[in-house]
């Protein structure tokens, strides 16, 4: 017999119900089966799926009083007392219900290029939860790769950093960019820190330099790069006697030249000195570009007076008012279109009205006059020169006969002595990196020193020897550090270069005559081991006795410095990581500077509720997604490789040949 506990179908038709003994008693009896077996459990009855909801949900086998939906899989009482209205109201806040039902409703091209009923695969909706736990996961994991790469490479960087207060929420940021040059000789940025500052105050801006080199484990630095407040003055004094305590290796001369101002920020408090008394001529200017731009039939009517005027047709830009160089930019284009805002002033009546009006309470500007404007895009070895130039003519400008512009000049150079004195406050580290200029090396230093002081005198003569000692400092420096990494890599490196000259030098079957008469190649290979070749020179005499560059490069191409130095540094090892530190100086914090223009999308007056470690997550992980590096990226690409990408080229256009015949 069957052990299972409910009846199989032979048994109930089998079944054979007893007559009750007495009606009185009323009740009922259990029915027995014919062999004499136990009472039978009632037989319970299956619940109903006769609504539509049940297309969407499947209950639980184990408890048919529940069930879950097919998209979501979240789960719901479906007890039969209670109805189907809860499961209802579910599927029409479904998010994974809708976007099936719009698949369901698609219509798709098939093979044939026929329209058919069918589904795409469309992007799954995410809560806004589930968002913020994908970002925070990619930047924790981008952020180990960042210190696993930091802890293996061990690199010198330069930093840029700056201070910045959002409109929206009032809360400061301060945020930690570091430069470095990477083994493929591309210059790189990374945002390694934006953190949440209470007070500017120089205390506060060591902690946080502190705790975010900490982070990321940076051990050495070369330069750090800030505006000229003096809060960051006693912030970097602070830092660098904290951080020197770090390893013998954590500066570069001991700290010597590890502050760098801010040359764009210098340079623009020298042109606000000369602008001072012009504002109303640039607002003019700013009011001409301003109704041009306004609407389009202005932009065709002025441009109708450009071709009418014989002048060529370009853009014509608005600046941003606390940037001076997109101001000279306005102005400079300006002045070019001149005859045609003339045009415009002598047939516009519209034009007229316009500078009529009163705006903030008073009358706008409208009369275009001219100016003198200074700019140029700097970077670490350019910069020095770049200054000289400012120099030099703002001291001729200073003897000039106008009258108003030898004083607008006299004023602009007492604010550029004031921070400069003459470049004799200017950190030497921007005339190393024009040395490291293979176009210019120390001719062009000293065609400087002599241009500022007078050829031949003692203000030159010791600027000349101050830059000399600095790069032989540099030089020793560097060179000890060279020798230990050497030394330090112990005998597996000498095995290394055992084998690389074996691999490389002449077989060993002719190193000795099987005849036993002796070979001069290899006599001489003896001497050479033995006594060695040196011209007596180290690389940086070698360096600086060499005839300049001269590269001829085609117009509209600039001449790339790493590039050179790249394929040179097989010569000068020592020099090369010398020039790596020192063209990864930023002569300017608008590196850092530029993360606000991001940040200022991110925090706004519609998003200001984003807490500080969400608005550095966003900030950092957008930065290093958009940041190129290929920092764990072979540099070097072998011959093997290049002859198997001939021949997967040639194997991909012989399949294409076969399918087109």
């Amino acid at each position: 017999m069957d052990s299972s506990p409910f009846p199989s179908n032979s048994d109930v038709g089998n079944e054979k119900v007893t007559e009750p003994e007495s009606d009185a008693a009323n009740k009922r009896k259990d029915v027995q089966e014919d062999s004499g077996a136990t009472s039978k459990p009632p037989k319970t009855k299956k619940p109903s799926q006769r609504s539509f909801v049940w297309d969407h949900y499947t209950r639980f086998e184990d408890n048919p009083k529940r069930c879950k939906c097919n998209y979501c899989h979240r789960t719901y009482g479906c007890d039969s007392k209670d109805g189907t209205s809860n499961l209802k109201n579910h599927l029409r806040i479904c998010k994974h219900y809708q976007a099936w039902s719009q698949k369901a409703k698609q219509t798709v091209f098939n093979n044939q290029g026929h329209l058919q009923s069918g589904k795409v695969n469309l992007y799954a909706p995410h809560s806004r939860r589930t968002c913020m736990k994908d970002i925070v996961k990619m930047y924790v994991g981008m952020k180990a790769s960042l210190k696993t790469w930091i802890a293996t490479t061990n690199p010198r960087v330069s930093l840029t950093t700056d201070i910045w207060t959002a409109k929206a929420t009032v809360a400061s940021y301060m945020v930690i960019t570091a430069h470095f040059v990477d083994s493929a000789w591309k210059l790189r940025k990374l945002i390694i820190g934006f953190k949440y500052i209470t007070d500017h105050k120089g205390a506060t801006i060591a902690r946080i330099l502190l705790e975010c080199l900490a982070e990321c484990g940076i051990e050495k630095i070369f330069t750090i790069t800030v505006d000229n407040e003096t809060t960051n003055t006693s912030a970097l004094k602070k830092f660098q006697e904290t951080f020197s305590l770090r390893s013998n290796e954590a500066f570069v001369l001991e700290g010597e030249g590890m502050h760098v101002r801010c040359a764009a920020h210098i340079i623009n408090l020298i042109v606000k000195e000369g602008l001072v008394e012009l504002g109303d001529h640039v607002a003019a200017i700013r009011n001409s570009v301003q109704y041009v731009r306004s609407s389009t039939s202005r932009c065709d009517s002025f441009d109708q007076k450009v071709v009418s005027g014989k002048m060529t047709r370009g853009s014509l830009p608005l600046d941003i008012k606390t940037r001076w160089n997109s101001t000279y930019l306005m102005l400079k284009r300006a002045m070019e279109f001149r005859l045609a805002f003339d045009k415009m002033e002598a047939e516009d009546k519209l034009y007229n009205d316009y500078f009529n009006e009163v705006d903030d309470g008073k009358a706008r500007s409208g009369h275009l006059q001219e100016l003198i404007g200074m700019q140029s895009r700097v970077a670490s070895y350019k910069c020095y020169g770049e200054i000289v130039t400012i120099e030099t003519n703002l001291v001729s400008l200073g003897n000039n006969f106008d009258r108003d512009l030898k004083i607008k000049a006299k004023a602009m150079l007492g604010k550029f002595v004031k921070y400069w004195d003459g470049t004799r406050n200017i950190n030497v580290y921007l005339i190393v990196a024009s040395v490291f200029d293979p176009r210019k090396k120390m001719q062009f230093a000293n065609m400087c020193f002599a241009k500022l002081y007078g050829k031949d005198t003692t203000d030159a003569k010791e600027m000349a020897e101050k830059v000399n000692n600095v790069l032989t400092s540099l030089f020793k420096e560097y060179s000890s550090r060279f020798q230990k990494t050497s030394s330090g890599s112990g005998p597996s490196s000498q095995s290394t270069q055992t084998s690389i000259t074996a691999s490389q030098g002449e077989p060993s079957d002719l190193m000795s005559d099987s005849m036993g008469y002796e070979r001069m190649d290899f006599a001489y290979k003896e001497l050479v081991d033995e006594i060695g070749v040196d011209d007596g020179r180290d690389e940086l005499d070698v360096y600086l006795k060499e005839k300049v560059e001269n590269p001829k490069t085609i117009i509209g191409l600039e001449w790339e410095v790493l590039s050179w130095w790249k394929l040179n540094c097989g010569r000068f090892p020592v020099l090369s990581a010398i020039t790596k530190d020192v063209l990864a100086m930023q002569v300017s914090s608008v590196a850092s500077e530029s993360a606000f223009s991001n940040s200022g999308r991110v925090i706004e007056p519609h998003r200001s509720c984003l807490t500080h470690y969400m608005v550095k997550v966003l900030l950092c992980t957008e930065q290093w997604m958009k940041n190129v590096n290929h920092l764990g990226n072979k540099s070097v690409v072998t011959i093997k490789e290049l002859l198997a990408d001939i021949v997967e080229l040639d194997n991909i256009e012989k399949e294409f040949d076969g399918n087109s015949a």
